[in-house]
């Protein structure tokens, strides 16, 4: 037999002496060197040795099964220098759909919700986020939005209370025939045409009236006032608010009273 191995099969001296020449770093436990490995502790014979490789071997073989069985469907994120064929795979594994409008999403009412779920939807395709994960964040940023809103459009409310408050303390008891003049003068504004007088539809009036009305701020002082300024010469028929040939007939007299200037007292 060898230097290393006596004829029983055993492991001579010399075969333990030559082990960190032979080794190298891989003999020792800790990077100074003290400390040898314990690994052949137990090893006494050559079948001793036999025993231990096909044990890890089989140890070894079984990590792998039960490892792949671990990551059997997970998603693989595509790392530095992915493919284009290794990104669409992950998109199509995290759900993403194939455009913007694929993602689904609930819109709150209120004025621009839907002109936001847009923009979202294709950042979020642009970003490759997963459906579900999308929508959690909607709904959660939506209930703020909406909430806030609701806040805003209190404070908004009792603000415009406030100013019409005012506009009444100010008219005192001309303030109905002051909202009545101003109601008869919103009503020119939107005015249909006449085909036998040549007359046209007036677009101008009816979607100035429109955004006020989508503004909810046709009632405020502010409108009123300005409403009340032109009366006397839309009530009185000296002139009249885009579309038509021809001048409005006078709906007078009007009730409210008007200084030189035209301007309401």
């Amino acid at each position: 037999m060898s230097e290393f191995i006596a004829e029983d099969g055993t492991f001579t001296d010399d075969f333990r002496t030559a082990l960190p020449e032979k080794l190298g770093d891989a003999y020792y436990n800790d990077p100074e060197k003290t400390q040898p490995t314990k690994e052949f502790d137990n090893i006494k014979n050559v079948f001793d040795m036999a025993k231990m490789v096909v044990t890890g071997s089989r140890k070894i073989s079984a990590h792998g099964e039960a490892l792949k069985k671990a990551t059997e469907g997970m998603i693989r994120i595509p790392g530095e220098g992915a493919t284009p064929e290794d990104i669409m795979a992950y998109r199509k594994a995290q759900g993403v759909p194939d455009k913007p409008e694929g993602y689904e999403l609930t819109i709150p009412e209120g004025e621009g919700f839907d002109v936001i779920a847009n923009e979202v939807k294709a950042a979020a395709h642009e970003a490759g986020i997963a459906p579900s994960k999308l929508s959690k964040v909607w709904e959660k940023v939506t209930t703020a939005l909406v909430v806030q809103n609701q806040a805003l459009e209190k404070k908004g409310m009792e603000l415009l209370n406030a100013d019409v408050q005012a506009l009444k303390d100010a008219k005192k008891e001309k303030y109905d025939a002051f909202i009545q003049d101003t109601n008869k003068v919103a009503e020119h504004f939107d005015v249909k045409g006449d085909s036998a007088l040549g007359t046209k539809d007036n677009l101008v009036g009816s979607n100035f009236m429109k955004l006020m009305e989508s503004m909810r701020i046709k009632d405020t002082p502010v409108v009123r006032e300005f409403l009340g300024s032109i009366a006397p010469l839309v009530l009185e028929g000296a002139t009249h608010i885009g579309g038509g040939a021809l001048p409005i007939e006078p709906t007078g007299p009007f009730s409210y009273e008007y200084d030189e200037q035209g301007r309401p007292k």
